[in-house]
C-alpha cells in the first residue's frame, strides 16, 4: 500500500504576543503552528470604532441553513471578503481563505446559531455566540461575499484556542465596567449592544447611560409577563415569548446565565 502523502511543511507565518516572529515550522494551511501565540502582525492593529448595530433587523432567521458543513470546502470566496479578513487580522490571502472556510464550517455545524437571510437580497448571514465573527453568503449560496470580526485582531482560531487579547478598549473596559455594576442584583447577564437594540426596538428609545438601569428593569419585567424562565442546563438555550421573540442564553459552568441575543424578527 502506498504511503499517504503529508502535507509540505513550511515555516509559521504568525507572530507571538510580543511582537517576535515565531521560529516554528507548520503544515496547516493557515501558516499557524499552534505553538505560538499566532497572530498576524506583529503588532496589534488600532482598536476600531463600534460596529453600527442599526441594520441588524434587516436580517431574520431562517428556518433551513444554507449549506452542509463540509461545503464550506466548496464555495468560493471574494475579495471582499479576503481584504475584511487581512485587513482585521493580517496575514496573507491563502492563510485567510484556509480560515474562512474553517469559520465557515463551524457556523454550519448543527449547534451553531440559527443562520439569518436578507428578505430583500436573499443573503445569507451565520454568526458566532455574541456575534464576534459573521460571514456572509450570497442567495444562492456558491460565495462567501463577507466577513466581519468583533476582535480587533485575533482571529476566530486564536479565540478558539483561547489565545489572550493583546488589546482592550479603555473605552469599552470602561464601558462594561459601569454596565455591569447596574447588573448585580440581577439573576442573568447581559451584554450593552443587546440592552441597546431591546430599548430601540421594544422600548422606541435609544439607551444612554443614564436611562440603561430603566432597560435592564424593562428586559426583567418583560421576561416575567411572557413567562420566560432562565436556562439552567449548560451551554446554549433558545426560549420563544409569548411575541414569537426567540431569547438566546448562554450557561457557563459557575456563571449564572447571559443574555446573548433576542431576535426581534416580527419588529422594525
Amino acid at each position: 500500500m502506498a504511503a499517504i502523502p503529508q502535507p509540505p511543511t513550511r515555516q509559521c507565518t504568525r507572530y507571538n504576543k510580543d511582537g517576535s516572529r515565531c521560529a516554528g515550522k507548520t503544515s496547516m494551511a493557515d501558516g499557524w503552528c499552534r505553538a505560538c501565540d499566532g497572530f498576524g502582525r506583529p503588532r496589534a492593529a488600532h482598536p476600531k470604532e463600534e460596529p453600527d448595530l442599526s441594520q441588524e433587523t434587516r436580517w431574520l432567521e431562517a428556518s433551513a441553513r444554507p449549506l452542509e458543513s463540509d461545503e464550506a470546502y466548496e464555495v468560493s470566496i471574494s475579495n471582499a471578503a479576503l481584504s475584511h479578513f487581512i485587513d482585521a487580522h493580517g496575514g496573507d490571502r491563502r492563510a485567510a481563505e484556509a480560515q474562512i472556510r474553517s469559520l465557515l464550517e463551524d457556523l454550519l455545524a448543527a449547534d451553531a446559531r440559527p443562520a439569518l437571510r436578507h428578505p430583500e437580497t436573499g443573503r445569507w448571514r451565520l454568526r458566532t455566540q455574541r456575534d464576534k465573527f459573521s460571514v456572509t453568503l450570497s442567495s444562492d449560496a456558491s460565495v462567501v461575499t463577507g466577513y466581519k470580526a468583533r476582535h480587533v485582531d485575533r482571529t476566530y482560531a486564536q479565540v478558539k484556542a483561547g489565545v489572550p487579547s493583546r488589546v482592550a478598549s479603555p473605552h469599552r473596559r470602561e464601558r462594561k465596567k459601569w454596565f455591569l455594576a447596574l447588573q448585580t442584583e440581577l439573576p442573568f447577564g447581559m451584554g450593552v449592544m443587546t440592552a441597546r437594540l431591546f430599548a430601540r426596538l421594544e422600548l422606541g428609545f435609544e439607551m444612554t447611560e443614564d436611562n440603561a438601569a430603566e432597560v435592564i428593569e424593562q428586559v426583567r419585567d418583560y421576561m416575567a409577563r411572557a413567562g420566560i424562565s432562565l436556562p439552567t442546563q449548560e451551554g446554549e438555550s433558545r426560549v420563544t415569548d409569548l411575541a414569537g421573540q426567540v431569547w438566546t442564553f448562554e450557561v457557563l459552568p459557575g456563571q449564572r446565565p447571559y443574555l446573548v441575543h433576542i431576535s426581534w424578527g416580527t419588529k422594525g
